[in-house]
């Protein structure tokens, strides 16, 4: 059951929301039919209600020449006023802070407008009955009243005459007032869904900062090791030494203006693929042959939309946590197929490897927490991440991403 949108009923309300008014109608500034709102509404209108009914009585008791007649006649006239316009309103406060349901809430708010009319009716009649018995006794007939005027006209007339005063009660009453609470509440849905854009826009600007952070470790962390290896091989293997800087000549000339590219709807998996491929060679080279590695992805995905940086920091956890660690030879592979899920295609990219598995803490690493945001704030549960350790040995990590082509529309 869809319940009313949650937001303060007493207290007020976002400039964005609120109907502008000025200082003297400064009660549309708080959430129609809360209590803020219909204190200040009351206090807006009740001098005008003391007003007529002043004018009311006063005529009465300068016609009659009797004051405590025409008090008689205000202080009724005054209530049948304050029931027209503050006496449904003030039911449907009530009804507001029960925080009903929605259709239940616009049921019951129209519910007390009628309410209202009806006791405003009830109310004027009275009034009218009073003031008419008073005249009878002074053997006049007052020709008009300010509530429930009586006529001797044609149907047409008389109908046209119940209409037109069915709508002013109807307005008076809070009819007008259902039509602000209605504007007032796509207003605030509005806004909602205005402050959850923000929302999200502000976190995909902090996980690509921190996007930007991890682009800008992933080089120097990258050099910094393998010109240290290199270092290390001038002197011992000389040849293997060449044989890692021209790799990693050859990884930098293809690779770094696509580190650069983080527009996540503008990389494809084929150009992370690229990256992974020159990067696991130059390990290859760098640790004698000892890491091996497969690439198993069919082509016609390599132009499937891949979010940046992602990939390749699986391929960098496998190699440093599974490949280095482990005594003897290690294999790295990187798969991927299109499956169906609830949400249609999705795209599962994993890389596995048979090094020493899943060791204490792992999985908790910020290159594998800027991976978990960047899904969630790029995809939502569109997308999904895994990570679990092999039968044997080692750990499949899963990357789980809708199919987007670009391009397609």
């Amino acid at each position: 059951m869809t319940t009313t949108i949650p937001y303060p009923i007493d207290e007020p309300l976002p400039a964005e929301v609120a109907a502008s008014g000025g200082r003297i109608l400064r009660f549309q500034r708080y959430p129609v039919f809360g209590w803020p709102w219909y204190w200040r509404r009351l206090a807006l209108v009740l001098p005008l209600i003391l007003l007529a009914a002043y004018a009311t009585g006063t005529e009465h008791a300068a016609f009659a020449h009797d004051s405590d007649e025409g008090f008689a006649v205000s202080w009724r006239v005054a209530v049948a006023y304050l029931l027209l316009v503050g006496g449904g309103q003030l039911f449907a406060v009530v009804i507001r802070h029960a925080r009903l349901s929605q259709s239940k809430e616009y049921a019951l708010l129209v519910f007390a407008i009628l309410i209202g009319m009806f006791a405003a009716d009830v109310a004027g009649r009275w009034a009218e009955d009073f003031h008419d018995a008073l005249m009878q006794a002074h053997r006049q007939t007052m020709m008009q009243f300010p509530v429930g005027i009586q006529s001797k006209d044609s149907f047409a007339e008389t109908l046209w005459q119940v209409v037109r005063n069915v709508a002013v009660y109807f307005f008076c009453a809070g009819g007008w007032d259902l039509r602000t609470y209605w504007n007032q509440q796509e207003r605030w849905r509005t806004f909602g869904q205005q402050q959850q854009l923000q929302a999200l826009q502000n976190e995909k600007q902090r996980v690509d900062m921190r996007l930007a952070v991890l682009q800008a470790q992933v080089e120097p962390h990258f050099l910094f090791n393998t010109m240290a290896s290199v270092r290390s091989l001038v002197r011992s293997d000389p040849q293997r030494a060449e044989a890692t800087i021209s790799a990693l000549v050859d990884h930098l000339r293809a690779t770094l203006p696509k580190l650069r590219n983080t527009d996540a709807g503008a990389t494809t998996l084929g150009e992370q693929l690229d990256i992974c491929r020159s990067y696991l060679e130059v390990m290859r080279v760098r640790t004698g042959e000892r890491l091996n590695y497969s690439i198993q992805v069919p082509r016609e995905l390599e132009a499937s939309s891949f979010p940046p940086l992602m990939l390749i920091s699986l391929v960098e956890n496998a190699v440093k946590h599974g490949a280095e660690p482990k005594p003897g030879p290690c294999t790295i592979e990187i798969t991927a197929q299109q499956i169906e899920t609830d949400g249609g295609r999705s795209l599962q990219v994993s890389v596995s490897d048979d090094g020493m598995g899943l060791q204490v803490g792992a999985g908790n690493g910020v290159g594998l927490a800027n991976i978990r945001d960047q899904l969630a704030t790029r995809f939502g549960e569109r997308a999904s991440f895994q990570l679990v350790g092999r039968e044997r040995s080692g750990v499949v990590a899963t990357i789980c991403v809708p199919v987007e082509v670009p391009g397609e529309g």
